[in-house]
Order: structure tokens, then sequence, then C-alpha cells
């Protein structure tokens, strides 16, 4: 299986992102708690250069506090300054905005003194469905991006006034030109930050359902419990005996039963799964590989 989106739009917004960045004080870097480390885009890093940097792992509330903290305790063990946040969490807002006005705190104190009236800028980057623009709809408290749980809907630059000391350029999500890691699209499909269209969905979920055996086989049986009654050798066809997704004579239908268990892991239902536990190496943060 070969993965690859890179839609004309996204060519487009690279170029938009790098003439806005020069606008910008900050990036807010969002990453997607369940495949963080794939979520670096090394394309991104051409273009931040040496602006201060904040990492929101969003979505956390997908992955064990286990996961979570080890994966903090990276960045962090890198000097990366770096939050976790439930998009959707108003205390997830509180933790952003304090760790971005932290960032800004020298920047804030050399306009104080000037008496000037500037508000800080930040741009807020990450690949497709890491919820960017639901972060920034918490943070203004009311929905002003739209959003869905699905890749490519934002897809121009937007500007948003937070507060005094706080304003965001939206950007749409990016993926990488050339995806020479082919480990990596497979996370970011998994994820649903690739559009499904674009893969062949049966067999990224065999490869997710070997990913995920690989990590805990118990996050298999807790929620296929009788999947092991069923003797085929085909891992969908189990799927499928075990939630009762037959085709007219008994037959197994393999393609519901490969949605029904993507879907299953993208909304938590097999419960807190990150991909990216192997990944957790300090040279794959500041590669992203």
């Amino acid at each position: 299986m070969f993965i690859h989106w890179f839609p004309g739009h996204m060519t487009k917004a690279y170029r938009l992102l790098e003439e806005n960045l020069r606008l910008v004080d900050s990036v807010i870097y969002v990453l997607d708690a369940r495949a963080p480390i794939s979520c670096i885009n090394e394309e991104f890093d051409k273009l931040i250069k040496n602006k201060p940097v904040l990492y929101v792992i969003n979505k956390s509330d997908l992955i064990s506090k286990f996961d979570l903290t080890q994966c903090l305790n990276l960045f962090k063990k890198l000097n990366k300054t770096c939050v976790s946040t439930n998009s959707l969490s108003q205390d997830g807002a509180k933790i952003v905005k304090e760790a971005l006005n932290s960032l800004h705190l020298n920047l804030i104190e050399k306009y104080t003194k000037k008496d000037a009236i500037r508000t800080p800028r930040s741009v807020v980057i990450g690949v497709p469905n890491c919820g960017k623009s639901s972060l920034i709809n918490n943070l203004i408290k009311r929905k002003k991006l739209e959003t869905a749980n699905r890749p490519g809907v934002t897809r121009s630059i937007q500007w948003i006034k937070i507060d005094k000391n706080i304003e965001l350029m939206d950007s749409p999500g990016l993926l990488f030109p050339d995806f020479k890691n082919q480990d990596k699209a497979f996370k970011l499909a998994a994820i649903g930050s690739i559009k499904d269209e674009r893969f062949d969905f049966l067999e990224l979920a065999e490869k997710l359902f070997t990913k995920i055996l690989e990590i805990d086989p118990n996050i298999i049986t807790s929620r296929y419990a009788d999947i092991h009654k069923f003797n085929s050798s085909s891992t969908l066809e189990n799927i499928a005996f075990s939630r009762g997704l037959l085709l007219s004579g008994g037959k197994p239908d393999i393609e519901r039963a490969a949605k029904t268990f993507v879907t299953d892991f993208r909304k938590g239902f097999l419960g807190k799964v990150c991909l990216d536990l192997s990944l957790m190496q300090e040279d794959d943060v500041d590669k992203g590989e």
C-alpha cells in the first residue's frame, strides 16, 4: 500500500504561510496525540526557522495518561515548550493561553515599556484534522471557524483576535509534499489526516489491526470479545463475523468490517491508543522521522 496525498491547494497554502510568517511572533504547532511524532512536518521546520514554538498535544483524551506523560517528558527533555489539551475542553484553552502568554512574556514587556500597543501574533499549524480550528474556536469561546472530522476543511489563511494579548493566524492543514516515510503516511491515514479515497482502505484496516495488536492485544479483545471464535485467516472477515456484518448467504462484509474497525479507532471506541510509542526517541521529534 503506497499512500500519497498533496492536493493543489496545499501548494498555494505553503506559499501563503511562508509569506505571512514574517507577520507572526511565534508558532502554535498542533499535534494529534494518537500519532504526535508522525504529525511533525519537516517542511514546517524549514519555514519556522528561529521563531519560538508552542507544541500542543491535542486530543490527549484519546491516549492513556502514561503515554501522554512519556510524550510530554520527551519534549521537555529536548527543551521544547509543550502542553497537552483536549481541544473541546475549556481547561485546555486556559492551558494553551497561559503557555502562549509565557512564550510572549519578553515581547509583552518590551512593548509595555515603550507604551506601544501591539498584540502578539501566533500562527497555528498542523497536519489536516489535528484539531487546529476546534482549538481556536475553544480559545475564542464560540464557533467562528468551520470544523469537521475530515481533512481539508480549512483552505485559506484566517486572522482571529483572541484577546488583547493574543491574535492568531489559522492555516490550512498541510501534509508533506513527498511521503518518503510510508510508516508516517500510514499513521496519518489511520488518524484521518489523509482522505480515505486516496489509499486502499482495506489494507489500512488490516495494517492498523496488526499495529494495535503489537501495542496491546487486549485492545482488540476488549472491543471484539469473541473475535477468536472465528477461524478465518482474514482479520476483516473475523471482525465481520464478530459484529454480524454479513452479506446475503452469510458471507462476511469485509468493506463494512474495515470501516467499522477504523471508525472504532478514530472515535476512541477501541480505547486509548498511541501509534507512535516506538518513535518517541529524541531524534524523531527533531526530524519528524
